[in-house]
């Protein structure tokens, strides 16, 4: 009995030793962790990838050693991909709200109209809008994780490594998501699609929107190398781990892949925890470069090196910190590339907003805000059919909005030892309900939302005259009782010289909008030769006489008050003022036979009037405007007096009163400053 005590002793011992050993180099987790891992890589109808299904292989291994229950998927159909999703999503339901529940997909994806869709290997698309049944889309992926409970919901993608169509319509790469708390409150600081989603999800992109993922020349694709080097280390949090990946793949791919993601978890999560047993060490930090603990201030960027503030700006990849650190080494060398980082977050973060509001105006303005953008030709597309922005009607309305808790955050800093503790949700509040209010439709805008004819401007137009100068003779006959050969019944009482010119014209101008009003002031100078001669004759007695007039127009001015109506693009005015110019007026009557006197005179003279007219003008750009306008000139009457020419009577024969009025219609381009 004795010895069977002691061997029964023994035997305990080496137990408890035994569990010990297991519990110390095995992961253990308070929670069920369950993983969905896709491999696609051997398509039949697009160019298949060599090495997605090694590296779906690859992390299923991995997680598995870090204690995921993995459902895999490999060269699956649409089929087997709806089905084995149903599976996993059953298990994750069944495991509790307390689980994890991770996805990870190598292989081909594309986006359409802001929503991202993960391609099977029997995947066929003759028209762009198949692909919503002939795919799986990740926001349906996300939308049945939210329903099931698990507290931290972890989607990974390296998914971007070319775009299999041609298609317009299928824009190249893939599109990050956004989900709600994400970054610090900024609602679109990633992504394009937003997912209706709470926290406690984490999407990862193996590269920024719009680029392409490299499939690696190794047996690993870039992404996939980083992440499953990096996921391994112990007590890694997962903000940190992407980080790491961020910096390798951009040192890796010589910068020309950087990965994104973003964030809204609410509890600490990690790949391999910390061994049980012995005192718990920070994990380690990267053999070089910035920290990727606490987010870099601008004084901290400040003060580090150039290539090290570059690195963070990197590793963070925040558009804060990549205009902070463009702010402290703007002439460093890798400025252009950070610059273009920032842009690109920019136009993506409009985007992401732009399809968010989903109404035409919104669609129209990010086409004119970022011409150059790869998203124009799908927001033109989208536009026609979009509802209008003036058209949403309000069904109901909240006088006193449920106070809202406030939510933990791990985006900038993460905890190393305690998880934050999470506090219950308070109760709802009650809150009346409220009878629903009926807005009434708005009619469509036609009026701009803001002024945009107010300033100066200076243009040039040219065009053609038309100039009509009636003219009247009269005092024919000498003053006194001087006798002359000519009779006053021989000579033409009305002539109208006219004729036609080419203008040239300059223009410099003020406008002031007010709502759709818009006043102004414009002055111009025009240079023609517009005018023309005409000539009678008659001979009732054998004396033959000739009348001639003879009116041009060389130059004419206007200084005009402006008033118009605008209509978001198109502005129409009309115009009124002063006129005057430079014209010269010749008259003459000669007798038949010569040896009777004959009478002349010309008069070069500046004469004033008035002017009146409109026109259009379209605006081409933020500064130019094309311009047609219509423009009624009347300098007065010009008095001409007929004296004889051969010196024998010096007296005044006859007067001519010519009214010089005309038209101009020209076209041209103002330029606003």
């Amino acid at each position: 009995m004795r010895i069977g005590s002691r061997w029964l002793v023994a035997f305990a011992i080496m137990a408890v030793l035994f569990g010990c050993l297991v519990m110390g180099t095995t992961p253990a987790f308070a929670q069920k962790r369950l993983a969905f891992v896709i491999g696609n890589g051997g398509y039949t109808g697009i160019p298949p990838l060599q090495n997605a299904l090694n590296d779906a292989n690859a992390t299923r291994v991995v997680l598995q050693e870090a204690g995921f229950d993995v459902v895999p998927a490999t060269d699956a159909t649409l089929a087997g991909l709806r089905s084995a999703l149903d599976s996993f999503i059953e298990r994750v339901r069944a495991a509790g709200p307390g689980s994890t529940a991770l996805v990870y997909y190598a292989g081909h994806a594309v986006q359409l109209d802001g929503t991202n869709y993960l391609l099977p290997v029997d995947v066929r698309l003759e028209r762009s809008a198949d692909l919503a049944s002939r795919a799986l889309s990740l926001s349906d992926i996300l939308r049945r994780l939210e329903g099931t409970g698990a507290v931290s919901k972890i989607v990974v993608l390296d998914a971007c490594r070319n775009n299999p169509f041609v298609s317009s319509e299928l824009s190249r790469g893939l599109s990050l998501t956004l989900v709600d708390g994400a970054n610090d409150g900024i609602r679109s600081e990633a992504g394009l699609a937003r997912i209706d989603s709470g926290s406690g999800t984490f999407v990862a992109f193996s590269t920024s929107p719009g680029a392409t993922a490299a499939d690696g020349t190794g047996s690993n694709s870039p992404f996939t190398t980083a992440f499953l080097r990096e996921m391994r280390e112990p007590g890694l949090p997962i903000e940190q781990l992407f980080r790491r990946i961020r910096l390798s793949v951009h040192d890796t791919t010589s910068g020309q892949q950087i990965p994104w993601e973003t964030s809204s978890l609410i509890t600490d999560f990690t790949f391999f925890q910390r061994p049980a047993t012995g005192p718990g060490a920070p994990p380690a930090a990267a053999a070089q470069g910035p920290s990727l603990t606490l987010r870099p201030t601008p004084a901290a960027l400040r003060a580090m090196a150039p290539a090290d503030a570059y690195r963070a700006a990197i590793a963070w990849d925040r558009r804060d910190i990549y205009r902070a650190t463009l702010d402290a080494h703007p002439d460093d060398e890798r400025a252009l590339r950070l610059h273009r980082g920032f842009s690109l977050r920019t136009e993506e973060t409009a985007w992401a907003e732009t399809v968010r509001a989903g109404d035409a105006e919104s669609f129209r303005l990010f086409a004119r805000l970022y011409p150059g953008s790869p998203h124009v030709a799908e927001a033109l597309r989208l536009a026609p059919a979009a509802p209008s922005r003036d058209r949403v009607q309000t069904a109901a309305m909240c006088p006193v909005c449920p106070a809202v808790a406030p939510r933990t955050r791990r985006a900038d800093f993460t905890p190393r030892d305690v998880a934050p503790a999470r506090q219950a949700p308070p109760a709802p509040r009650a809150v009346a309900p409220v009878e629903p209010v009926d807005v009434p439709e708005l009619p469509p805008a036609l009026l701009p939302a803001k002024p945009r004819w107010t300033g100066f401007y200076a243009g040039a137009s040219v065009g053609g005259a038309d100039q009509r100068s009636p003219t009247r003779i009269q005092g024919v006959g000498p003053n006194n009782e001087v006798q002359t050969s000519i009779d006053a019944g021989n000579v033409a009482s009305r002539l109208s010289p006219s004729g036609r010119g080419a203008s040239v014209s300059g223009q410099l101008g003020f406008n002031y909008q007010i709502g759709a009003i818009v006043l102004g002031a414009e002055t111009d100078f025009s240079a023609m030769n517009a005018g023309g001669r005409k000539a009678s004759t008659v001979n009732p007695f054998g004396v033959e006489v000739t009348t001639q007039a003879q009116t041009e127009l060389f130059t004419l001015g206007t200084v005009r008050a402006r008033a118009g109506i605008a209509f978001g693009d198109l502005l129409v005015f009309a115009t009124g003022g002063y006129a005057y110019g430079h014209l010269g007026q010749r008259g003459a009557i000669n007798p038949v036979p010569t040896n009777n006197p004959t009478y002349a005179g010309s008069n070069p003279q500046v004469a004033s009037g008035w002017a009146l007219g409109g026109g259009l003008e379209y605006a081409l750009g933020p500064m130019l405007s094309l311009k047609l306008d219509y423009l009624r000139y009347d300098l007065g009457t010009q008095r001409l007096v007929l004296s004889e020419t051969q010196g024998f009577f010096t007296d005044e024969y006859a007067t001519m009163r010519a009214r010089t009025r005309g038209d101009i219609v020209r076209m041209g381009l103002n330029i606003g400053f």
